[in-house]
């Protein structure tokens, strides 16, 4: 997850903003380097939100520029009539986090311009920011926004704690790189940070000549003290009042008549599990008496609550690792209700009612406007919950469809609605994966409709609002032919519009095409994945193969059959995964359904691959002879396992390799917890004292000496302490396998820096060339024999 630093930011650059000209003719040629790491996306945990009269909408940008932590963001508005875009923060910082005040004169959004995040104010009419007091912002998460108060004169922030220093605050923070000293060499500002070891085919080990590997380390802090800091109101004048002091704050917000605010606290994680527990703590303004109305509740991110429209309330629901596994072994769902006036909770839920927070769990409970009634989706249908009857009803489900989203503003308590309030909006997805629609729901009945159905993939929960003037859905989509922008649904007319436009570089190249393989498993279930096609692709010509792997993922949810215009899996993500890059020279890249079980991933995801794989050759796209492995994080560790088990592979390449190829190491001394293991995505299902075999089955590390695919490893100086990448290094080594490791200075999970991706990518794309034994035109292309089998 990415981190705001707190701390001077220094940029070698800032992006202009420049609005695309539409073209009907796109340049059919490999996508270049420098486009391909220059796509700007909507930060997918800032929110989207409308100006009171509909003019308007914030949003936050992630640019093409990275500062520690993660891509340098930018705060903007952007007008509807026109697409006119304006930047509220410095050319040169990181902006974020912007939010209209309640009489939409006012935008407050947070900014490191001046060598620290403070809290900044854009005035609309004057169009000109300022920054307010001098408070130091903390920031971890987008959705950790500046809160109005209903009067839009005061601000809810979390900020510094009083007596600490910036330093202080950034040196605790395990999720930004810390200060040790760096081997790596002294390199400009476009030239790449990298110290690289390989052992090549005659199995001879070379080490880069002028370096070594950095070896100091600032351990890392215990995980609550990250997001300690106090909860404040800010007004208009720059006055400060500190509500809460030194707390591990992660989501607040004031009651909607504003005397009160309400604020969540980290516990910690319950044992050997990755669910943490928080405090609803409500603190009465006036008085500054608090109340915990909710004790060692279970979420996830801390902001699955919500005040209730009459301020009597605050309901929660349960959410997390513990909480899903729970609702999966027939724990009915449930809404917790607390009363602010006596603290007392009331605890709905009936049985075969399932979790109440989909997705990753960031999903509120919404309120109907008399504070009566309480929606959330559960396994895809849209529920109801009574307060007064203390009952809860599927209200609809839409068949061939999974509801994700109920319409509502970003802050807004009550589900948004039109029709005098009959009338609910939802965002859903196909089973399949293939379109994304909006729906009415009538509110009362539960009968929907489809008011707009599209080959696209729209936005998740954070990224959506609505406005009661206008009568329009905000909500950032994209596809194959559209990049992730913000659009419009006019709920009155039907229409939809692109009202942003932040990518007008990456619109003039042609790019590749989506397909849906299908196929079945040796026992006979059914199975499906994206399969990406050069642009021009013609029938039967039968390609280099790239397989994405990331067990427990569907990679068919970024396809359609017969569709060629969805594809969200070519831009998928960071640039080191544009995926367009080698589609566009001439590869075809596949991301198979991975589904995996407890107790078995890698032979799961060995099953899912290996016979997805058949089925893209079967069809005639692929050439049996020159097949590739690529996985991130999760996925590497699924490439280890598929290498030990098969030879067809001729490369492989691995990056963020954070899960050490010995379980058994992981379980007891890895950067992860035993309950990633135990109830996370290790899916062992218990301890290695209870099932040792399920460890070393499931253990890559065993069997590296049945290896015989060049490995190419990619990592970041500061993805976790570097063990399980170095451990794969050092195996292969003593084996004499060949395998090339690529460390990148000052880089996190996701190697971002422009300088960086541009050098992995080219490493990749020599690496695949040799050991597919391809020959590469002068563009870069690959240039297919002119007979294929």
């Amino acid at each position: 997850m990415g981190s705001v630093l707190i701390a001077t930011i220094a940029l070698t650059s800032a992006a202009s903003l420049v609005l695309a000209q539409s073209t009907r003719t796109r340049i059919r040629e490999p996508l270049p380097l420098e486009i391909a790491v220059s796509v700007h996306g909507h930060h997918a945990r800032s929110s989207i939100n409308f100006s009171p009269d509909g003019a308007w909408i914030a949003h936050t940008v992630e640019t093409d520029e990275t500062v520690p932590g993660g891509p340098r963001m930018e705060a903007r508005v952007t007008r509807l009539a026109d697409s006119e875009s304006i930047r509220l923060g410095g050319e040169h910082s990181s902006s974020w986090a912007g939010v209209w005040s309640p009489d939409g004169k006012l935008v407050a959004f947070y900014s490191d311009e001046g060598g620290e995040a403070g809290l900044w104010i854009w005035d609309a009419g004057a169009r000109r920011a300022e920054r307010l007091g001098s408070v130091v912002v903390l920031s971890h998460f987008g959705f950790e926004m500046p809160r109005w108060n209903p009067d839009g004169n005061a601000i809810l922030v979390k900020i510094l704690p009083t007596g600490q220093s910036i330093a202080a605050a950034n040196e605790r923070d395990d999720l930004v790189p810390g200060a040790a000293p760096s081997r790596f060499p002294d390199a400009g500002p476009d030239a790449p940070s990298v110290w690289v070891r390989r052992v090549d085919a005659s199995n001879e080990s070379i080490d880069s000549p002028d370096v070594g590997p950095p070896s100091e380390r600032r351990p890392p802090t215990g995980p609550l003290s990250v997001f300690e800091g106090d909860l404040a109101v800010v007004r208009l004048n720059g006055e400060v009042t500190r509500l809460v002091e030194r707390k591990a704050i992660w989501d607040w917000a004031f009651s909607p008549d504003g005397r009160h605010v309400a604020y969540t606290v980290e516990k910690g994680s319950e044992p050997a599990s990755e669910q943490a527990n928080f405090d609803l703590i409500v603190h009465e303004v006036a008085t500054g008496r608090t109340r915990v109305v909710g004790t060692n509740a279970r979420l996830r991110y801390g902001i699955e609550w919500s005040w209730s429209p009459d301020n009597r309330h605050v309901a929660w629901f349960p959410a997390g690792r513990s909480a899903f596994a729970a609702a999966a072994a027939g724990e009915p769902g449930r809404l917790m209700v607390a009363s602010i006036a006596d603290g007392n909770v009331t605890e709905i839920g009936e049985a075969d009612v399932p979790s109440l927070v989909p997705g990753q769990g960031y999903l509120r409970p919404l309120w109907d406007p008399a504070g009566e009634r309480v929606y959330g989706v559960g396994d895809g249908d849209l529920w109801e919950v009574s307060l007064s009857t203390g009952s809860l009803r599927r209200l609809t489900d839409i068949p061939g469809w999974r509801i994700g989203v109920v319409v509502a503003g970003p802050h807004d308590e009550t589900a948004w609605t039109t029709d005098e309030g009959r009338t609910l909006w939802v965002i859903a997805r196909t089973e399949s994966g293939g379109e994304s629609g909006i729906f009415a729901v009538d509110r009362i009945s539960g009968a929907s409709r489809a008011s707009l159905t599209e080959r696209k993939l729209y936005s998740g929960i954070l990224n959506v609002d609505a406005n009661s003037e206008t009568g329009e859905l905000a909500f950032v989509s994209t596809d194959q032919e559209h990049l992730e922008d913000i659009w419009t649904f006019d709920t009155r007319t039907g229409a939809s519009s692109q009202r942003s436009r932040i990518n007008p570089g990456l619109q003039r190249y042609e790019l590749g095409s989506a397909r849906l393989i299908e196929w079945q498993n040796r026992d006979g279930e059914p199975l499906a994945g994206s399969l990406l096609l050069p642009p021009g692709y013609r029938e039967g010509e039968r390609l280099p193969l790239v397989v994405w792997v990331y067990g427990g993922v569907h990679g068919s949810r970024y396809a359609r059959r017969g569709s060629d215009s969805v594809n969200r899996f070519g831009l998928v993500g960071y640039p080191p995964f544009n995926m367009h890059v080698l589609a566009t020279r001439g590869y075809a890249i596949f991301f198979p359904n991975a589904p995996i079980r407890v107790g078995s991933p890698i032979k799961d995801v060995m099953e899912s691959v290996m016979t997805g794989v058949d089925a893209v050759i079967d069809q005639g796209y692929a050439d049996s002879g020159r097949l590739a492995l690529m996985g991130q994080s999760y996925g590497a560790y699924n490439v280890l396992g598929i290498v030990t088990r098969t030879h067809r592979f001729k490369a492989a390449v691995i990056t963020a390799a954070v899960t050490h190829p010995d379980l058994f190491a992981a379980y007891v001394g890895g950067v992860h917890r035993p309950g990633y293991y135990e109830q996370g995505q290790g899916h062992m299902g218990g301890s290695m004292w209870e099932f040792p075999e399920r460890y070393r089955e499931n253990s890559p590390l065993f069997a590296f000496d049945r290896i015989d695919t060049p490995l190419l490893i990619g990592q970041g100086e500061h993805d976790g302490d570097l063990v399980p990448s170095e451990a794969i290094f050092v195996a292969l080594e003593r084996l004499r396998k060949p395998v090339e490791y690529r460390l990148y200075g000052g880089e996190g999970h996701v190697i971002s820096k422009r300088p960086n991706v541009i050098d992995f990518w080219e490493r990749r794309l020599e690496f695949l060339a040799e050991h597919l034994t391809l020959e590469i035109d002068e563009d870069g292309a690959v240039v297919l024999p002119a007979e294929t089998p």
